[in-house]
Formats: structure tokens, C-alpha cells, sequence
């Protein structure tokens, strides 16, 4: 019996249908593990809030201090300074409180600094202590005057947990131009339109170095002070969001 082959226009017509093919299915794919990402971000979220609420129970609805000195490292929050550039995150303030790590965020690319590969961030100037409230940061980086919840004029619209890290802009003194894992944040107004939330998801970061901005298309995971995990693009946060009381621009 005689077999039939392909013949090459057959053959191409079959490689042009599947071109065809996984150029609408590989997008799909790409926006199918960004929101596996997204949804890990944000259960690892849940769990820092469930650990906070657990530390305000033993200490008077006092949330935890964000960070300070001890001696020649640093203890923060999220963990204790082992080397110049790491941490270990079984010895922070909230590590008692929490079950097990919390893993990573793959879509964080970042280089070492003060935090960790999950990138979920800590309000510290406002809820882990007053210093952005009172503008005195002579005792930096001892913080204290952490928030307590009747201090929040509303826990649904105050963030205590975001996704961050730092981009060290060349703009700045000794700036690499390069991303580090920065386990805190600052409210949006601050670092000239450089902000340590990290819109990493669903997006790209773009630097205009003439104009000294970093803007993002992507989406960053916040968690609110009554548990509240949502994500939101750049231009959809409220400044009142990052403060005690409602802002009132300087």
C-alpha cells in the first residue's frame, strides 16, 4: 500500500494554524500566572494581617513597631539583620505570630537590601511608628509611636501591608538604577514620584530619567487595616490611604 507524505504546503499551512494557535494562547497563559502570583501575594497578606492582629492582642491593639537597632544590626519587623544585606525572617517582630514562611513572589526582581523575596511591605512611618505623623525622624531608625486601630479614622480605607521594594534611581545620591527588595513603604507623595509601593504585577515600570519619575501600568496588592486585600493600579490609590487621619497636602 502506498503511503501518502505531507507535502510542503501542507506542512506549512499546519505550522502557520498552530502560530495562529499560540498566539492567543500564550497570553492567556502569561495573565493565568500572573493572577496565581497575585492570588499568592495576597493569601501571604492575609496571613501578616491574621499574625498582626494576633501581636495587637498581647500588646494593648499596639501595632508592631516597624524597626530599630539593636545593637550593630538591625531588627524589623518582618526579621532580624544577619549580614550587611540579609535578614532572617524566622526572627522578626511578626515571625512568633505568623504559621510558617510565607515563601516568595517570583514577579519580585530585585537585589538584596532590607527585605525579603516575598516584597509585601510595612506602612512604618504611619502605622509601625509616628514619624511621618510628627515629621521628626531625628531618632530614625528607632522608630516608635506605633498605631494603635482607635487611632485609624476609618480601617477600611487605612493601608498597613503593600506590595514594595525600592528603585535606587540614578537621579539619586549614589543611585544604581537598579530595584532592591525593601521590605517598608511611604506614602505615594513622597520620593518625588518614586514610590516604594511596587506596581510589579500586570505591568511594566517605566523610568523617565529627564523628568526623574518611575511610573508603572501594573497593579500592587494592599492590605487594608480591617483585612480588606484588594489590588490596585497606580492611578486608582488615594493618599488618605497611607495616613491615620484624613491627608491634608502640605
Amino acid at each position: 500500500m502506498k503511503l501518502k507524505a505531507f507535502t510542503i504546503i501542507e506542512l506549512l499551512v499546519v505550522i502557520a494554524i498552530i502560530a495562529i494557535l499560540a498566539a492567543f494562547i500564550f497570553p492567556v497563559f502569561v495573565q493565568a500566572k500572573t493572577a496565581v502570583q497575585v492570588m499568592g501575594v495576597g493569601r501571604a497578606g492575609k496571613q501578616l494581617f491574621t499574625a498582626t492582629n494576633i501581636y495587637q492582642a498581647d500588646y494593648d491593639d499596639t501595632y508592631p513597631i516597624a524597626m530599630y537597632a539593636d545593637g550593630p544590626v538591625m531588627q524589623a519587623w518582618f526579621g532580624r539583620q544577619t549580614g550587611q544585606y540579609t535578614y532572617d525572617n524566622t526572627k522578626g517582630l511578626l515571625s512568633p505570630y505568623k504559621k510558617g514562611k510565607l515563601g516568595s513572589d517570583p514577579s519580585l526582581q530585585a537585589e538584596d537590601w532590607m527585605g525579603d523575596e516575598l516584597g509585601i511591605g510595612y506602612n512604618w512611618g504611619t502605622i509601625g511608628s509616628d514619624m511621618h505623623e510628627t515629621g521628626d525622624y531625628s531618632k530614625f531608625p528607632n522608630c516608635a509611636g506605633a498605631a494603635n486601630s482607635s487611632s485609624l479614622a476609618d480601617t477600611s480605607r487605612t493601608i498597613v501591608f503593600a506590595t514594595s521594594a525600592f528603585y535606587n534611581a540614578k537621579w539619586l545620591p549614589e543611585g544604581t538604577g537598579k530595584k532592591h527588595r525593601f521590605n517598608f513603604f511611604d506614602p505615594m507623595e513622597f520620593w518625588n514620584n518614586n514610590s516604594n509601593v511596587d506596581f510589579r504585577h500586570r505591568g511594566k515600570m517605566k523610568v523617565d530619567e529627564d523628568a526623574q519619575t518611575v511610573v508603572s501600568d501594573g497593579s500592587a496588592v494592599f492590605v487594608f487595616a480591617d483585612g480588606n486585600t484588594r489590588s490596585y493600579k497606580k492611578s486608582s490609590v488615594k493618599p488618605d490611604w497611607f495616613w491615620r487621619q484624613p491627608y491634608t497636602p502640605n
